[in-house]
C-alpha cells in the first residue's frame, strides 16, 4: 500500500469506449449546499455521490447541488466529501424533505517529518508510448461528466520519490478550457482506495492536441509504493464547434475530451460518480505519465 510521507496542503474507450450521456430523469431531487463547518464558507466542487451507484455530482461555485433520486432506494447512502475534510453520509430518505445545509469538518492532518537522500536522478513512469491509431478514452457530453474519474496504476517503487510533473496525451478537446481535479490514492484489493492528497489540486487542460505537461513540483508531493492516479471532471467552458465529433456511429456531433490510449499495457481505472464502484481494465491505460525526482 502506498504511504504519503509528506502531505500537500465517461468514460469512453473506443475499444473500451463508454459515452456519458445525461439521462432523462424526472422526479424527486435532493437539493442543498455544502459549507465549511468553521467559517460556513461555501465549498465549491465538493463531491456528492450515492454509494455503490453510478449517480453523483459536484457542487457549483456557490457550494450548491442538485441530485436526482427518484429511481434510488430510500435507504441508499448519499455521501458528501472533499479532499481535506471528513466526509458525511445520509440516506436518501433523510435528505428529501428539506433544502439541506451540509457542514464538513476539516481533517486534522499530522505530517511526518522525512529525510530523503536524493540520488540526483529523474525517471518517468506511466504510459508515455502511444499509437495514434491505438484508440482513445475520455468523456463525452458536458455537465453529466462532472465527478466522474479516469486514471491508471503507477508503481512508484519502495523508496520515497517526489512527483515533478504530470503529462497528458490529449487526442481531442471540444472546449476552450476544461478543469480536472487530481487524485492520488492507495490501493486496496487492486482498486483505488484512500485519498493520499490533502488539498485540492486543479489542473487546466487547453484545446491543444498532443502532449501537455502540468507542473506539480510546487505541491511537494512525496510518495512511495503503488498508487492510482486519476483525473476527475470538474467543469468546462465554451464549446468549440469545430472540435465536435460523432461518436459510436451517431448522426449528430457532441463535445468530447479524449485522451490517447495504450491498448497493450498498463491498468486503467474508471468510475461514473464519486461513490460509484471502480471499473478496472488490464492491458489498457490512458496516455498519462509522471516525472519523478529520486
Amino acid at each position: 500500500m502506498a504511504k504519503m510521507k509528506v502531505g500537500i496542503n465517461a468514460l469512453i474507450l473506443s475499444t473500451i469506449f463508454f459515452l456519458l450521456i445525461s439521462p432523462n430523469l424526472r422526479g424527486q431531487v435532493i437539493q442543498g449546499k455544502l459549507i465549511d463547518s468553521t467559517d460556513e464558507r461555501p465549498l465549491a466542487y465538493g463531491n456528492v455521490g450515492v454509494v455503490n451507484f453510478s449517480r453523483g455530482t459536484i457542487t457549483n461555485e456557490r457550494g450548491e447541488f442538485e441530485l436526482m433520486c427518484s429511481d434510488l432506494p430510500q435507504d441508499a447512502e448519499v455521501r458528501f466529501s472533499m479532499i481535506g475534510y471528513e466526509s458525511q453520509a445520509f440516506t436518501v430518505h433523510d435528505l428529501l424533505s428539506n433544502f439541506n445545509t451540509i457542514k464538513l469538518i476539516k481533517k486534522a492532518i499530522e505530517l511526518e517529518e522525512v529525510t530523503i537522500k536524493w540520488k540526483g536522478t529523474t525517471r518517468q513512469i506511466g504510459t508515455s508510448k502511444i499509437s495514434k491509431t491505438g484508440g482513445v478514452c475520455g468523456w463525452g457530453g458536458t455537465d453529466f461528466g462532472r465527478g466522474h474519474e479516469l486514471g491508471l496504476l503507477l508503481g512508484l517503487g519502495n523508496e520515497t520519490v517526489k512527483i515533478e510533473d504530470l503529462n497528458l496525451r490529449v487526442h481531442k478537446q471540444s472546449f476552450d478550457t476544461i478543469v480536472f481535479r487530481l487524485h492520488i490514492r492507495s490501493l486496496e484489493n487492486g482498486l483505488p482506495s484512500e485519498e493520499l492528497l490533502t488539498e485540492n489540486i486543479y489542473l487546466t487542460v487547453s484545446e491543444y492536441s498532443g502532449w501537455q505537461k502540468i507542473d506539480l513540483s510546487v505541491y511537494n508531493i512525496f510518495m512511495s509504493g503503488d498508487v492510482a492516479l486519476s483525473l476527475e471532471w470538474i467543469r468546462v467552458s465554451n464549446v468549440i464547434k469545430k472540435n465536435l465529433v460523432k461518436m459510436n456511429g451517431a448522426k449528430t456531433v457532441t463535445p468530447v475530451v479524449l485522451f490517447n490510449l495504450n491498448k497493450k499495457s498498463g491498468t486503467i481505472f474508471s468510475r461514473r460518480g464519486s461513490e460509484a464502484k471502480w471499473r478496472k481494465e488490464e492491458n489498457n491505460s490512458p496516455g498519462f505519465y509522471i516525472s519523478l525526482k529520486e
